[in-house]
């Protein structure tokens, strides 16, 4: 067991392979996620209406210049354009509902994780004073831990390895704890209970860091921005600022759908991410006596 620190935190014996990447095949991508949140939504819509407009002055002009111009007839371009937009806009859709539901659902297992933190630290009450005030004070300091250093980790999508010889220390002491009578040895099992739990949320916790939509899906993504957005230079119409500002809309609004996309596609990473109130509030509320 490593010794501890000034906390009395046990540490890594090497502090610089303690915190490590996890594996994601967006992590190349990751400096998107220190961006404020306004910043990176202004430069992935400005990207897409940009390279619309600057594709559009290139392909206007030209198809004006040619003969395609009169064989043109709108109405059947628009009605392949609206099948176009309407897969991909459902496309859009559904991804944008995935990524929420993933969002919220590692949300839920910070909250459980720190509530069965929570209901462990009440179990602990019940134990002889000399253990209990053990036991309690290493939990408090696994809780501690979490919140000032795993989660900066976790934000930079890095997992701190050190957390993980906290919850040891506590797991030691817990599971070698010998208690005399009934009573407390029934109070030892529901406390391994809820212990086996909170690790169990632990471990889906730090599997959802790296938790992200799949690289085909984001080819998908691209792919269909592409033919969604080359599709609309198609139109015949003879003012280019008009067809401009009808392209930079539909532009825009596929750039809003894939920032809001990127955004939530990582839970923990970056500004727009969960966050460790449920556990600040646990050492805050609870482990205070």
């Amino acid at each position: 067991m490593a010794p501890p620190d000034n906390n009395g935190m046990p540490t890594h014996s090497d502090p610089e392979t303690a915190i490590h990447a996890v594996k994601d095949f967006m992590l190349f991508m990751r400096w998107m996620y220190d961006l404020p949140t306004w910043l990176l939504g202004l430069l992935v819509v400005g990207l897409f209406v940009g390279l619309t407009l600057l594709g559009l002055r290139f392909f206007h002009s030209r198809l004006h210049r040619s003969a395609l111009a009169t064989l043109i007839d709108n109405g059947t371009v628009g009605w392949f354009f609206s099948g176009i937009s309407l897969l991909y806009g459902l496309t859009l859709g559904l991804l944008t509902v995935a990524t929420w539901g993933n969002f919220t659902e590692s949300a839920a297992i910070a909250s459980q994780e720190a509530a069965s933190i929570a209901a462990l630290y009440r179990d602990l009450a019940g134990y002889p004073v000399g253990q209990q005030a053990v036991l309690k004070a290493e939990l408090r300091d696994y809780t501690r831990f979490i919140i000032e250093k795993s989660w900066a980790a976790q934000r930079q999508g890095k997992i701190n390895d050190n957390e993980n010889l906290v919850l040891e220390t506590f797991q030691n002491d817990l599971l070698t704890t010998d208690l005399a009578n009934n009573e407390h040895q029934a109070l030892h099992a529901e406390a391994l209970r809820m212990f086996n739990n909170m690790v169990e949320l632990r471990r889906q916790r730090i599997e959802s860091i790296g938790g992200s939509v799949p690289g085909v899906l984001w080819s998908v993504v691209l792919l269909g921005a592409l033919a969604t957005l080359g599709s609309s230079f198609l139109f015949s119409v003879q003012n280019f600022g008009l067809h401009a500002a009808m392209a930079g809309l539909l532009a825009a609004m596929v750039g809003l759908l894939i920032f809001l996309i990127i955004a939530l596609d990582h839970p923990y990473w970056g500004e727009v991410s969960v966050t460790p109130e449920a556990y600040q509030r646990v050492l805050s509320n609870v482990m205070v006596r």
